[in-house]
């Protein structure tokens, strides 16, 4: 769930981020089409637009009865900057924590003779332990979560969305010592199996 949390955060942020700077560069958008340029709701669009005024990020000025103009206001820019600051440091840590635990579990791979490891999730987990496993003798290949795992030797999950599912789906088909689970995705086990 942490890890879900840190994602759902990690794409408001983003969100708010570009919000923000298309109000810098384009202060006569249409919150219609900057909503489907973020990929969010107008109804979500225009609660954001509401709470940024409400925070004093932004100001707003009525140029006709169907038309609003937004200005990001200097604490709107302060706080663009301290999240663009805030969201690079938690990618940097991720990366870093990820790294490491995606090397430790090449390690134990390698020690026990594991050769081909199915990846259960895409996205940014499963692309650093693509990373990290180059040079290895691992084969990796990133599967669904209704694949045939008769070919693998181990299965990783790598879904940061909602590894906890992952992991229930999972636990039923793959034995627990042959079932990877890393620290960063929160994943309550039982002591006796837990690989890292």
């Amino acid at each position: 769930m942490a890890a879900f949390q840190e994602t759902r955060e990690d794409t408001e942020q983003k969100v708010f981020v570009h919000l923000l700077s298309e109000i810098e560069r384009n202060p006569t958008f249409t919150q219609r089409n900057l909503a489907r340029e973020l990929n969010i709701a107008l109804g979500l669009m225009n609660q954001y637009l509401k709470r940024f005024i409400a925070k004093g990020w932004l100001r707003a000025a009525q140029v006709s009865p169907r038309r609003i103009k937004y200005f990001i206001t200097p604490a709107g820019l302060k706080e663009k900057g301290s999240m663009v600051r805030d969201y690079l440091s938690r990618s940097l840590s991720f990366f870093r924590d990820a790294r490491q635990q995606c090397e430790d579990v090449v390690t134990l791979c390698q020690h026990n003779q594991w050769t081909s490891v199915a990846l259960v999730g895409h996205g940014d987990l499963s692309d650093i332990m693509m990373l990290v496993a180059q040079g290895s003798t691992l084969t990796l290949k990133i599967v669904g979560i209704k694949a045939d795992f008769s070919n693998f030797d181990a299965v990783m999950i790598t879904d940061i969305l909602d590894p906890y599912g992952a992991y229930e789906s999972l636990e039923k088909l793959i034995h627990p010592h042959h079932l990877i689970t890393i620290p960063l995705l929160h994943i309550t086990r039982a002591p006796k199996e837990s690989l890292l």
